[in-house]
């Protein structure tokens, strides 16, 4: 981050007062949210194509149950690949500083919470439609990389448009009969 600052600043980032109001701050948290899950869904599928899995992301894979320190252990080259998805948004709106550090935070978290390996009453995913969370992410890694589906960053909408949780969905509901 520290190193994108000053193309951060470039872009309109600000780091004055006043703060953004809660609205703004909230808002842009929103957009950016939904602009790196489809962003980060097709890299993540494209990472997934024989090529790329076999000499760049089954660095990531190399654990077949996730816990939360392989959620950033992954081949440098996939971190700059994936790691636009996250920044895209905020490149986009020049947001205040604040902003772009609580983004950052929630996105750190939120991938950690998703290779946690548990899936706890306090997940997100018991309460946020369309969430993905630990269980999700851990159906993507316990299968063989042109099987797995489950390409979703945090929510599963393009999963779920495109057809790539048909697996998961279909052993969920074998679990809840």
């Amino acid at each position: 981050m520290m190193a994108s600052y000053p193309v951060f600043r470039f872009m309109g980032m600000q780091s004055s007062f006043p703060l953004p109001s809660w609205k703004v701050v909230s808002a842009q948290i929103l957009f950016y949210f939904i602009i790196e899950d489809f962003v980060f869904y097709w890299g993540h599928r494209i990472l997934h194509t024989k090529w790329l899995y076999k000499n760049v992301h089954s660095v990531h894979h190399e654990y077949a149950t996730p816990f939360g320190l392989t959620s950033e252990y992954a081949h440098p080259a996939e971190i700059l690949f994936l790691g636009f998805a996250t920044i895209v948004g905020p490149a986009l709106t020049g947001p205040h500083l604040i902003t772009l550090w609580l983004w950052m935070m929630l996105r750190v978290i939120e991938t950690v919470e998703a290779h946690c390996g548990y899936h706890f009453p306090w997940s997100p995913s018991n309460f946020l439609p369309l969430y993905g969370g630990a269980d999700f992410h851990d159906y993507h890694h316990r299968l063989l990389y042109t099987k797995s589906g489950n390409y979703s960053s945090t929510f599963v909408y393009m999963d779920w448009i495109f057809g790539t949780d048909k697996g998961y969905r279909k052993l969920k509901a074998l679990k809840e009969t």
